[in-house]
């Protein structure tokens, strides 16, 4: 049987969801049946992991608005000569179609990862206008596929839903000996790109909250970007500097959430958060906003607590305290939340959702 070649065509290489779940399928993808290649419009830190699995072509994206790119990836497209080009997320999703479509490439698959309430209506104008020449676009949730079901009214036949994958083996090794967070009221992490979206602010805010009931509480924000300043400042401003700790980015963040009591998604919106599954594979309790994409994990007092997605900081800090004061508490919505992770979202699960589209598409 003939190997089919996919190319992957993606924004960056740096830490990232969507990123970490495209290296978890490259990785573990039938070899005897599928050759992955990485196109990158520009490397990251993580270029290094790709390139263990997988070839990798870095198209060498220079500005915002990059003239030459487009012809880059189609003259890679045309010397690679992919059965399936599949790509992620909008910058990707509409250079790599273009591209694509230009080389031939038989079959074009995109993916969307976050509700993009950002989208003006010349973005959704670029998606409707490369459709036709998609033959599935590949969301993360249900939310995911909704919001694009509504605001650019993509049929139901050219949607599918494949969750995000979790290797449960991975969680059961994870090490934090070589980390040290002294945590004598409890640790309460959280992590992501600090942007607007991710919601930190909120999470920062809440701090004092918690110190008037327990003063040695510390919470870790596992990430970067380029709220991170103004971060820093509100933390020197409120004097709770030495109760927040800013790792930077991480590798082993898996290590860093192993030690923590609670993790906080206080995001404004997402797609299929990380960050979500890593903490019910680690058997922590989640307390997120109420939005559609995180309530599709958390039911609300099983396995972790729902907040409102904005003016929430009494909230949070209550569910915090509430939840400190209660180890069984936490005990037990650990626990549901690893089943919630074991039944529906496993790694196998979500390679053999792409597999088995991959191999449709051939057919069809």
């Amino acid at each position: 049987m003939k190997k089919i070649k996919i190319c992957y065509v993606i924004g960056t290489l740096e830490i990232g969801g969507a990123e970490k779940q495209l290296l978890k399928l490259i990785r573990d993808i039938n070899r005897e049946r599928f050759i992955p290649v990485v196109v990158a419009l520009r490397g990251g830190v993580m270029r290094e992991d790709f390139e263990k699995v997988a070839k990798v072509i870095i198209a060498g994206k220079k500005w915002k608005i990059d003239p030459l790119l487009l012809i880059r990836i189609i003259s890679i497209l045309k010397k690679e000569k992919p059965d399936i080009l599949h790509t992620f997320m909008f910058t990707s999703n509409t250079w790599g179609r273009i591209a694509g479509i230009v080389a031939r490439v038989p079959v074009i698959i995109a993916s969307e990862r976050c509700v993009d309430i950002w989208k003006r209506w010349y973005h959704r104008f670029i998606d409707r206008s490369l459709l036709k020449f998609t033959y599935k676009v590949i969301c993360n949730s249900v939310a995911v596929k909704k919001f694009y079901q509504e605001t650019e009214w993509i049929p139901e036949n050219k949607l599918s839903v494949i969750y995000n994958g979790v290797d449960l083996e991975e969680f059961q090794n994870v090490d934090a000996g070589k980390i040290e967070i002294k945590k004598k009221d409890g640790l309460v992490g959280a992590g992501g790109r600090f942007t607007e979206q991710k919601g930190f602010i909120n999470l920062l805010m809440v701090v004092p909250e918690v110190l008037k009931i327990f003063t040695d509480t510390e919470f870790v924000l596992v990430g970067d970007g380029p709220l991170r300043k103004s971060f820093e400042d509100f933390v020197k401003k409120h004097n709770i500097i030495r109760n927040v700790i800013f790792t930077g980015y991480r590798k082993d963040i898996l290590s860093i959430l192993s030690l923590c009591d609670i993790i906080v998604v206080p995001s404004l919106f997402e797609g299929m958060p990380n960050i979500v599954l890593e903490a019910m594979a680690l058997k922590k309790p989640v307390i997120g906003t109420d939005i559609p994409e995180i309530a599709e994990l958390i039911e609300d007092g099983k396995n972790g607590f729902l907040v409102p997605v904005k003016d929430n900081v009494k909230e949070i800090a209550e569910k915090i305290i509430l939840l400190l004061k209660n180890p069984e508490m936490r005990k037990d919505m650990g626990e549901k939340g690893y089943n919630l992770i074991k039944t529906q979202f496993s790694l196998e699960k979500m390679v053999k959702g792409y597999e088995n589209i991959y191999m449709e598409s051939l057919v069809s």
